[in-house]
């Protein structure tokens, strides 16, 4: 499998280096339509430590998103989407009935414009250069601390399964058939805090890896099975796993 590139990196919007910056921020809360205005922070440190924020999430699996982002993570999602359904279109049987399955699992998400930064208060706090100024309008989204990780792409039987301390990548993997075309030799763990790594899962580069909950462990296609035109379509899924609005 290809390096990983998180294709929205560069893309991310910037954040404002003006001492006159400004924001508003609505935070969301999981399980509910309950949602929290914070106006007029100008750094993450000043918007964790407002009422609602504090002691009120996970902090490695809270996501914070930037309006135009989020309009650039919308259309990448469905292009994404429009991409697996023409190569879809192209194939028939066992390999379309894979990547239709992944079409089945992305068209469930949605997604936004993730800032991929720390918003540990304690991190913020000791570290002046991750306490970034904040300008324009951000949504936060809360999580609850998770006890699963979510297994995703081209394998059976596809959903959350119970996470467990110490437990390797290949473990969570067992029992879940591998559908037409997909990698057998590489997962990919995807962090709740957006982080990706390879886990290498075959008998012969089998290392032990360990997911943190709240994960996605996401089986791609094979290098074989991707014609010319789609080579780059993990990439593109991976990216959009990245930028999902948490559960």
């Amino acid at each position: 499998m290809k390096k990983i590139t998180v294709l929205l990196a560069g893309v991310a919007a910037s954040w404002s280096l003006s001492v006159f910056a400004d924001s508003q921020v609505t935070v969301y809360y999981p399980g509910t339509t309950e949602t929290a205005q914070v106006s007029h922070a100008q750094n993450l440190a000043q918007l964790l430590a407002s009422p609602a924020l504090n002691n009120r999430s996970w902090w490695p699996g809270t996501v914070i998103a930037e309006k135009q982002a989020t309009a650039v993570a919308e259309q990448q999602y469905q292009q994404t989407l429009t991409r697996l359904k023409a190569w879809a279109a192209e194939e028939e049987g066992d390999q379309a009935a894979a990547i239709n399955q992944v079409i089945r699992q992305l068209t469930a998400l949605n997604v936004t414009g993730r800032q991929f930064t720390s918003l540990d208060p304690d991190w913020v706090r000791l570290r002046p250069q991750a306490n970034r100024r904040l300008e324009g309008e951000y949504r936060v989204y809360t999580v609850q601390q998770p006890s699963t990780v979510t297994v995703m792409g081209a394998i059976a039987g596809a959903g959350k399964t119970s996470w467990q301390p110490g437990r390797d990548t290949r473990d969570y993997l067992d029992g879940h058939q591998r559908l037409a075309g997909a990698e057998r030799n590489i997962a990919v763990v995807i962090a709740p805090d957006g982080d990706v790594k390879e886990a290498p899962v075959a008998y012969w580069n089998h290392r032990h890896t360990e997911a943190a909950p709240g994960s996605i462990l996401y089986i791609g296609f094979s290098a074989w099975a991707l014609p010319e035109q789609y080579e780059d379509l993990n990439q593109q899924i991976i990216s959009v796993l990245t930028h999902r609005i948490p559960d």
